[in-house]
Parts: C-alpha cells; structure tokens; sequence
C-alpha cells in the first residue's frame, strides 16, 4: 500500500505537529510508501529553528515540504486550498499510475482539490480536527469570513470524502449540527496518541542523567506543571492564580510553576507572574523529547481548559504521556474524558478552569500520597491504549473494509 498524506504541520514542537508526525511514522511501518506534503515556515528555514528540519525518518518516507510564512490565519487557509488544488494533480497522475491507495488529509482546507475528482474521494480520509471559528477570539470580518470558508470546505468534507475522522465523536456531533450535514459513514475516531518506546527511553535517560544535586533541588519545591501553547483556552491565567493562592497554605515546601511551552499568552502570563508574586519559569516551545523529560520532572501535570469544541472532543497527547510517564494529571472534565469513562479520583482529577477548583485539587494530590500512587499505577495502564501503532492499523483496516 502507498499512502499520500497531507498535513499542515510536520516539524517543530508543537502538538499538532507531533501528533501527525508520529502518526504518520506508525503508518508508514506498515505501508510501501508515504508521501509527506506539509508546510515549513520561513524561521524553520532562516533561523535556529531549521534544526527541527532534521528528523530522520523511515526510509519509505518522502517529504514535500512547501515554505509558508505564518503571517495570518486567513493567509494559511487561502495557502492550504492553493496547495490543495495543486497537490491534487499530482495526486491524480499517481493514482492513475497506481501509485497511490490511500490519501489523509488534515484539515478541511487542504483538502478542497482531491475532493474535486471523484477518484481521489473515494480514497481520501479527511480528518477534521476542529471547528475552527471557535479557536479564533477576535469578532470581526475576519473571524466571519473564516467562518464561512470551513462551513463550505467542511460540508464539502461531509458530502464527498471517502471518510471523516475527528478525534472524538463529540466534535463530530457538532460539526454535523453546526454545517447542516451528516456523512454517510460512521466517522473514524483518530485521536492523539503516544509513542511507547518514545516515553520509555525518555524514563531510561532522565534516570541515568539525573544528578543527585539536581535531585535535591527538585525536592526543594513541587513542581506544578502545565506543557503546550500558552493560549487563552488553555487556562493558563487561572493557573497562575491557583498557584497564588496556595502560597497562602500550609504545604511541607513551596510550589514552582513550570510552564513548557509558548505562545500567544506568554507575555500576559509572565506579567500576571510577576503581579502575582508566583514563582515561575517559561521554557518557550522546546523539542518534543525534552518537553517530555521536564514533564516526567512534574509532581503534577495541570490543564484547566475551557470548554470550546475542540477541547471537548480530545483527550490532549500531553495528558496520555502524563500518564504513560507516571505523572498525576488535573484536568476540566471534558466530554472526551467521559466518553472514555475516564475516573475522577482513579485516573485523573477533575477541575473547573478557575482558579479556587484547580488550587484544590493541586491540594489534594500533593497531601494525598495514597491518591498519587494509584494515578500513577492507572494512568501507565491507560497510556497503552493510545499507542500509535494501534491506531494506525485501525485506520487502515477501516478503510479496508469500507
């Protein structure tokens, strides 16, 4: 089998690139050929950041990367329907050479052109990871515009690609809701997921490297943790307030917050750090690898997300390496964790994403060591169930049987 795949981000640190990646890798174990077409910004190009380039992959694997400035969220959804339409004749020659059996898409947007010609359809998988007018916080003629834009491309999705996937049935019953239209198939659930053996060389390296002074500093503090874009739904702020108030109460050493990660926020978020008299630290994005040897350094992962679609539908690959790592987790009690009958006080600890519920909860972890073994005993347990390598191979058996 050869698979062609389409993505928006491949290289780099953040979730979503790391999520395709490994997926896309887990895939092509198991196929003859994966082609890769994926956008590559100009700092990945021009500056330091080019090092994230060099992954090396499996050898059946061939990337066509396509620069594209991250100026604007409009201009990359007008670049992704523009690569669409061009990848799409290449796409086209190939099937007709029987080069091609399989194409995924990420996105709606990139996958206006393969949608166009009935036999790329029939053979394409379209995940749509998010209703994206929701991700968007400005009102305006911008936000309007987008909107109408993934209306069009998503329904275009729902009436013509060969399979939808989402990363939960949750966000597939509200995009149905919200464009009008259902798919003639049951959609495909391809949620994030985890590299094992990944996770475990990282638990062989950080044991053999730790220092015994380096240990001894970690038991000066607990270190409360958040990993990934520091936006404004992620619930960073009432974090940062939560780790306020607990300089007021009595724990056996002080709190540290560890934020692993960038974005938009951070200069909101290291100003309401320093207003708040919260001792911090912000790494910026870093690789995937040593986000996860400072996350397997956390006394507890904390992620008080608001409610929108997207973090309703996903169960986030932070959480799942949290869990494969041994590390508690506190999270809003999303519809994705219900669907997965994920267990308030077994597998998690749930919380409002405000800052008096996520200050309780950091409570009850850090005093409750009976609380924070069985965490961590259920959620290694758990983490096998998102290995990458069993998806994989459910996606291509669906589309199999189909």
């Amino acid at each position: 089998m050869k698979v062609l795949a389409l993505v928006p981000s491949f290289f780099g640190p953040t979730g979503d690139a790391v999520n395709e990646r490994q997926l896309l890798i887990a895939l092509a174990r198991r196929v003859e050929k994966c082609y890769v077409v994926t956008f590559v910004g100009f700092k990945q190009i021009f500056t330091k950041r080019r090092m994230e380039l060099n992954i090396v992959l499996l050898e059946n694997m061939i990337r066509i990367p396509f620069p594209l400035p991250q100026i604007h969220v409009l201009i990359i959804c007008f670049a992704a329907i523009i690569v669409s339409c061009f990848v799409s004749l290449i796409g086209l020659m190939l099937n007709m050479l029987k080069k091609i059996d399989l194409i995924y898409i990420r996105g709606s947007f990139l996958s206006i052109g393969f949608l166009t010609f009935r036999s790329l359809a029939q053979k394409t998988i379209v995940k749509i990871p998010a209703i994206i007018e929701d991700e968007i916080t400005n009102e305006g003629i911008i936000k309007s515009l987008i909107k109408k834009i993934a209306s069009f491309t998503d329904r275009l999705v729902l009436a013509k690609a060969g399979r939808v996937a989402v990363n939960g049935r949750p966000l597939y019953y509200e995009l149905a809701r919200r464009r009008y239209f259902i798919h003639k198939y049951e959609p495909l659930e391809i949620p994030p997921g985890i590299d094992l053996n990944l996770v475990e060389k990282i638990k062989n390296k950080v044991s053999k490297e730790i220092s015994l002074d380096s240990l001894n500093r970690l038991k000066e503090h607990y270190t409360v943790g958040f990993l990934g874009l520091i936006e404004w739904w992620q619930g960073v702020d009432a974090l940062v307030k939560s780790i306020a108030k607990l300089k007021n109460i009595s724990l056996d050493k002080p709190v540290k917050l560890l934020l692993v990660g960038d974005g938009l926020e951070r200069r909101k978020i290291e100003n309401l750090c320093r207003e708040l008299k919260v001792n911090y630290e912000i790494t910026g994005f870093v690789e995937h690898d040593k986000a996860l040897e400072y996350l397997s350094m956390f006394d507890v992962l904390v992620l008080p997300r608001h409610r929108i679609s997207t973090t309703e539908s996903i169960i986030p690959i932070k959480v799942i390496e949290a869990w494969a790592l041994g590390i508690p987790v506190i999270v809003t009690k999303h519809q994705a964790f219900l669907e997965n009958r994920i267990r308030n006080y077994e597998d998690v600890v749930y919380c409002e994403p405000e800052p008096d519920s996520i200050a309780e909860a950091i409570l009850t972890i850090l005093r409750n060591k009976e609380l924070r073994e069985r965490l961590r005993a259920n959620g290694t347990k758990l983490a096998k169930q998102f290995d990458y390598n069993k998806i994989a191979e459910r996606l291509l058996k669906t589309f199999d049987d189909k």
